[in-house]
């Protein structure tokens, strides 16, 4: 009996051996300690791979998919600004890509005034969306001046909803819930939370990334009901750009469920036309413009000029319709 057992006992054994062979490596995981990186102060990204909880860093082999080259060891040094795409490889697995970014700092004085955009994807019918707006008004206060927010009205249902444009939003972004939010037309800043602390990390989060951004001025007339709109961006590295022009509108009262006031809700950034031109390839320096003709628009409204540059916003600015506003510095807002 007792030959048997050790027979049987061996035997799964064996087989628990086997089984443990054929378990699947995990795919590997490439982080860095900075995906930002100011070129001018030399600093560097370090590079750390993982597969599953292992730090697998001194076996693996980390890639520079941007130019094909291995890169020596793990500490990434850029001797300019652009971007580079990296993976890890390990056992004949690679990773996700991980894009660094490094940025040049301008003369100290000449750098254009940064602005994020936010998408606040929302509706009358929305029992939670004007929590949404309270972390928005939170974060537009500690980051005073750096927000520009745009209320998406979604569904049928709600009166300021605009078909096709907010559907089209919703489904460029992915939106499953609402409200939500999107920092600079990036879908990986895509959250339904309501939380300022959380709305700011992808703020912050952008700002640092792009660096020294594109400048924006703009020159508009209201003459009666009729809007005429110039805006005028200015590159300050190489890339492809897109200027847009968005017409809101502030002041609508109207019914919000969940809100404190009911049926005399004020609905504010409330998204009434959006046009982009065609993208256009700049170098440093090199300027783009667009403009845009409205009818039937109050003293309610503002534009928003936003220029993204290479499909990501790279600055926004805001001022009411048939005003204008001037290049701005960082160090005009110190």
């Amino acid at each position: 009996m007792k030959r048997w057992f050790l027979i049987l006992l061996v035997l799964l054994s064996a087989f628990s051996c086997v089984g443990q062979k054929d378990d699947p490596i995990p795919e590997p995981r490439l982080s860095a300690d900075l995906t930002a990186l100011n070129a001018t102060a030399g600093e560097t990204a370090t590079f750390t791979v993982y597969s599953g909880a292992e730090d697998v860093t001194a076996y693996a082999t980390i890639r520079n998919v941007t130019d094909d080259t291995v890169l020596d060891g793990n500490v990434f040094a850029p001797m300019e600004e652009g971007e580079w795409t990296f993976v890890a490889e390990y056992e004949g697995l690679s990773s996700e890509e991980l894009v660094i970014t490094a940025f040049v700092v301008a003369e100290e004085g000449k750098d254009f005034f940064r602005r994020s955009l936010v998408l606040d994807f929302t509706g009358t019918w929305c029992v939670n969306c004007p929590k949404m707006d309270t972390a928005i008004e939170e974060a537009m206060a500690a980051r005073p001046g750096r927000l520009v927010p745009v209320s998406v009205h979604c569904m049928a249902v709600d009166p300021m909803y605009l078909k096709p444009l907010s559907d089209n939003l919703v489904k460029q972004f992915g939106v499953k819930a609402y409200p939500s939010a999107v920092v600079d037309l990036d879908p990986g800043s895509l959250i339904s939370q309501t939380s300022s602390e959380l709305l700011l990390s992808h703020v912050d989060r952008l700002l640092e990334s792009r660096g020294p951004a594109a400048g924006l001025r703009i020159e508009s007339v209201l003459d009666g009901d009729k809007l005429s709109v110039t805006v005028e961006s200015k590159a300050v590295r190489e890339g492809e750009y897109t200027l847009s022009v968005i017409l809101l509108e502030d002041g609508i009262v109207a019914k919000q469920t969940g809100a404190d006031d009911g049926d005399n809700h004020v609905h504010n950034h409330v998204l009434r036309a959006w046009a982009d031109a065609d993208p256009v390839t700049l170098q440093e320096d090199g300027t783009a413009s667009m403009t845009l003709d409205a009818t039937a628009i109050s003293g309610k409204y503002r534009i928003v000029a936003v220029v993204s540059r290479n499909g990501l916003v790279d600055n926004v600015m805001a001022c009411a319709a048939g005003a204008s506003a001037d290049w701005q510095y960082e160090e005009d807002n110190d």
